[in-house]
């Protein structure tokens, strides 16, 4: 029997110190260009410190002679996957950003990335792929992996450390580094805590095998992989993997696909009932997200009817402009309007408060922005709608009422997932759904929920849940 356990913070929404709720009276928009007041490394606060680097290229090298592995002093190395990747649970359109390339200026006090841009830092050796939007809760639901961008052997690695850091430090992150077949070396930073593989130093690893999970351990101000290239056994032999006009240190790309230099694009779009909540860092944040509306719907903060939808922008450039609607279930427009970039951002999270039909069925929310698309679907329901879709006995849930300690019985093998959700239709609990039998701890108030229980992605079932 698998036991989920469930913890909800007291007066949670008076305890965090920025609550993001529109109180402007048209209810139309509401916007948010920054995640965090300091989300990315500098030069006074580097990812890896000089004794850090030393250290890690005294391991390296102990490690590699002592297994015997050729070592390399090329600019030419093996080529490169990416590497980051999306796990199952994420359906986000996209999942990153580049908040740092390698700093090709070597002059002390100026700095300059490959495209001869000033995406970087004075003195930063590797590229920082920062995992957004709301990276924390990513970061917590582990959403987003580390991956091998090359087969090879790992040389060095550490694990153990705190991983949520929002600052530069002097503490040592975890990481893993992996020497190629060719000799080149890759270093994978900041990862997750306990999140590394259980292979050993000594151990070979294949293109594309699970790392770690993105974390913001050791000297990082927010979850980020620092990745690094080394063609030889120093750190004088680094690389950047991306080709460039600027790039002095390399001819090539070392990707196998080497992405743009911007890749404008709305990479989330959302439905919420109510407005998204972004703590101070290392909070996680609340997203308040809903696929499922129940008619008539009232959201915290919000007029009678209305819901939040929320778009997210990589790389926004200004005088670009975003479409936005809403289909009805047969692929009209129900609703449009659009959004007009009046300067450039790295990160841009654009919200607005719009009424929702009153009709009952499957509606979608798209966005379009620079040639791409990315839609959220929703649903209405009347009070009455019944989700079910296979028989109920299928599915028990007792006792019910419970004073929180509530057993999950399921003879359907699709049944995969639970999520919970308070009156006003916010989700207040998920959890994945591995037995047969789950007994479930909720530690919430009192009173009336709903559950859903769904099997790939489809709601299965739905009912009410007493807490007494």
């Amino acid at each position: 029997m698998k036991i989920i356990y469930s913890l909800l913070l007291p007066s949670l929404f008076c305890s965090l110190t920025l609550i993001l709720i529109s109180q402007n009276k048209s209810y139309e928009s509401l916007t948010i260009n920054e995640e965090y007041a300091n989300d990315e490394n500098d030069v006074n606060h580097p990812c890896i410190s000089e004794d850090q680097y030393r250290l890690l290229e005294s391991n390296c090298n102990t490690n590699s002679q002592l297994l015997g592995l050729q070592i390399l002093n090329t600019t030419e190395v093996i080529s490169l996957a990416w590497p980051l990747q999306a796990t199952s649970g994420l359906k986000d359109c996209s999942y990153y950003r580049i908040s740092a390339y390698v700093d090709q200026n070597t002059a002390s006090g100026a700095f300059q990335d490959f495209n001869c841009g000033i995406n970087t830092y004075d003195g930063h050796r590797g590229t920082d792929i920062s995992i957004w939007p709301n990276n924390f809760y990513k970061m917590d639901n582990n959403l987003v992996k580390v991956i091998a961008a090359a087969a090879g052997t790992i040389i060095d690695k550490h694990d153990g450390e705190f991983d949520k850091n929002c600052s530069g430090n002097n503490q040592t992150a975890n990481y893993l580094v992996i020497q190629h077949t060719d000799g080149s070396r890759a270093l994978y930073f900041h990862m997750k805590k306990n999140s590394l593989t259980s292979k050993s130093i000594g151990q070979p690893v294949a293109e594309g095998e699970f790392l770690g999970i993105v974390g913001s351990s050791g000297s990082s101000s927010g979850p980020h992989l620092h990745f690094e290239v080394w063609s030889g056994a120093t750190i004088a032999t680094r690389i950047d993997p991306f080709a460039g006009s600027c790039n002095s240190l390399n001819q090539n790309s070392c990707w196998k696909s080497q992405k743009a230099y911007k890749e404008t694009a709305i990479i989330k779009a959302s439905t919420n009932t109510t407005d998204i909540v972004i703590p101070p860092c290392p909070g996680t944040e609340i997203l308040n997200e809903s696929d499922v509306f129940q008619l008539p719907f009232q959201g915290t903060g919000l007029p009678a009817g209305y819901a939040k939808f929320y778009i997210y922008i990589r790389d926004e450039v200004n005088g670009l402009i975003g479409d936005m609607s809403i289909l009805n279930p047969d692929g009209s427009t129900y609703m449009s309007w659009t959004y007009n970039s009046t300067s450039d951002n790295k990160i841009r999270i654009q919200g607005w408060s719009k009424k929702l039909p009153t009709v009952a069925g499957k509606y979608l929310f798209k966005s379009s922005y620079n040639g791409t698309t990315c839609s959220s679907a929703f649903e209405l329901v009347s009070p009455t709608h019944s989700y079910i879709v296979e028989a109920v006995s299928a599915i028990l849930i007792y006792p019910n009422p419970s004073n929180g300690i509530f057993t999950i019985e399921t003879n359907n093998s699709n049944a995969d997932e639970l999520e919970i959700y308070n009156l006003l239709n916010s989700k207040i609990f998920q959890s994945e759904l591995i037995d047969q039998k789950t007994e479930l701890l909720l530690s919430i108030p009192g009173g009336v929920y709903f559950y859903k229980i769904k099997g790939n992605h489809q709601i299965i079932c739905t009912g009410k849940l007493v807490k007494e």
